[in-house]
């Protein structure tokens, strides 16, 4: 089955987060029909691909189709409403533009689909301890700062980032929006919001 260009087809075999285990592993139902926006999953699983990608669209990357039928993604959370809800035999599917996956799992292994990145945050306490960060940096309270742990590819004509998974990485605050995968919180954003690399082997503390 192929879909329309940009256009990935995902089911979502959980579509709200309503659940929470407590200690003694007991679980609580939430009644999600209060803000469900707040609640919806971001995860699903490819049932279909789009047939081709916009090569003008700035989103697509390096243009290259990354996603296979049955991969679980990751994916905005706008995409689970019933704008975007199809039925297909009596079964739900949901549609969304492939530049708004934001990473798959195939075989066991995390991957991000076109430019996007995960970045950990980094606690307050330990934020600045042994950072050293350009002037310009220090006195802008938009700048913030984490951990890379997942990248992608650039976009089309971009050069690759000089910047591995593992670095800390400096962004400006309104670049990023939170996500939770696999259990953990990240800021995702596109790798042109990366500004610098902070360079643990010259660092010293301030605040």
């Amino acid at each position: 089955m192929k879909t329309p260009r940009d256009i990935v087809l995902i089911s979502a075999p959980q579509k709200y987060n309503d659940r929470i285990e407590i200690q003694g592993g007991k679980v609580l139902y939430l009644d999600t029909s209060y803000k469900p926006q707040h609640h919806v999953s971001i995860k699903g699983i490819v049932e279909a691909v789009p047939q081709q990608l916009t090569p003008s669209h700035y989103a697509n990357g390096n243009l290259e189709m990354e996603l296979q039928v049955g991969d679980e993604v990751y994916f905005h959370f706008l995409t689970i409403s019933d704008e975007n809800l199809v039925l297909i035999e009596g079964k739900e599917y949901y549609k969304v533009e492939y530049y708004n996956v934001f990473a798959y799992k195939r075989d066991g292994v995390m991957k991000m689909t076109g430019a996007w990145v995960f970045v950990e945050p980094v606690k307050k306490q330990e934020k600045w301890s042994g950072l050293i960060v350009p002037d310009a940096y220090k006195q802008n309270t938009n700048w913030d700062i984490g951990k890379l742990r997942h990248i992608g590819t650039p976009e089309k004509g971009d050069d690759v980032l000089t910047v591995d998974v593992g670095e800390y990485v400096l962004f400006t605050k309104n670049s990023k929006f939170e996500n939770e995968v696999e259990g953990e919180v990240f800021y995702t954003m596109h790798q042109n919001d990366l500004t610098a690399v902070v360079d643990e082997s010259a660092l010293s503390e301030f605040e």
